[in-house]
């Protein structure tokens, strides 16, 4: 180590020379990683239409970033006269200089694309929180809401207070968060717009009347999955909620039900 510094500093031309090296070898680095995400964030047949597979995004990501670090050359000449040679296999050697084009300019749009991408899913999210709030999805699915004291630490994942509904059993409000064991974590987005539209699970078995589909049902497709898109970006909460529970099961946690007055319960007796 001593050796080098030494031998750098006997000459400042070759600190500069060094400093340039490195300066170069980063942005290409940066170059590199940024085309491979923006390459890899496309959909196969968008890359079938410019002739290029998956296998070989990490070439034309090193290519390219190597045609980047010689403003005084054309980026393609410099990647088909040098990273080629050293990367590619001959069939990629065979691709034409148009092909390398397209390419590039894909992955320059998806580039200038992602910061819109960021602010448009960002925008969503907030918009799907919007409606959660207001259609009162807290009131039943965040653990000590109908105690008066709802833990927002765990929001929306799943209260520990049933409904009884005579004749169908005692319903949980079940947990709302992407966790995969216990929430929505496994369930895909048009899953979850099916059953929150719909009223249908995957499983095929169909939610409670409890839970307002049938209001739901009128959601635009936007505004559907803006829902689960906000569902999606809170944090998991690992709880499985009781039940359900069968008319003639025995429920294991708090039940809220509708009871009729004593009057009522004596005249149908006396009735009887």
């Amino acid at each position: 180590m001593t050796d080098i510094v030494a031998y750098v500093s006997q000459s400042p031309s070759r600190s500069c020379w060094i400093a340039g090296f490195l300066k170069d070898a980063v942005r290409r680095l940066i170059v590199a990683h940024q085309t491979r995400r923006a390459l890899s964030d496309q959909p196969d047949d968008l890359l079938r239409d410019v002739g290029l597979n998956r296998s070989e995004i990490d070439f034309v990501a090193d290519s390219l970033a190597s045609g980047a670090g010689d403003p005084t050359r054309d980026p393609q000449d410099h990647l088909n006269r040098s990273a080629a040679r050293l990367r590619a296999k001959p069939l990629i050697l065979a691709r034409s200089v148009r092909r390398l084009a397209l390419v590039a300019a894909l992955t320059i749009s998806a580039l200038a694309a992602a910061p819109y991408a960021a602010f448009a899913q960002n925008a969503q999210i907030k918009r799907g929180e919007y409606l959660v709030t207001l259609g009162g999805c807290n009131d039943c699915h965040t653990p000590g809401y109908f105690f008066g004291k709802p833990e927002m630490a765990r929001f929306l994942g799943g209260s520990e207070v049933g409904f009884e509904i005579p004749g169908l059993g005692v319903f949980y409000g079940p947990n709302l968060t992407p966790d995969p064991d216990t929430g929505l974590g496994k369930w895909s987005a048009d899953e979850i717009v099916t059953a929150i539209t719909k009223g249908r699970r995957p499983d095929g078995r169909t939610l409670s009347p409890v839970m307002p589909w049938h209001a739901f049902a009128k959601l635009s497709r936007q505004d559907a999955y803006a829902i689960v898109a906000f569902l999606k970006s809170l944090p998991p909460v690992t709880n499985k909620v009781p039940g359900p529970f069968g008319p003639n099961e025995s429920p294991t946690s708090f039940v809220m039900k509708i009871v009729p007055p004593q009057s009522a319960t004596t005249g149908q007796s006396d009735q009887k």
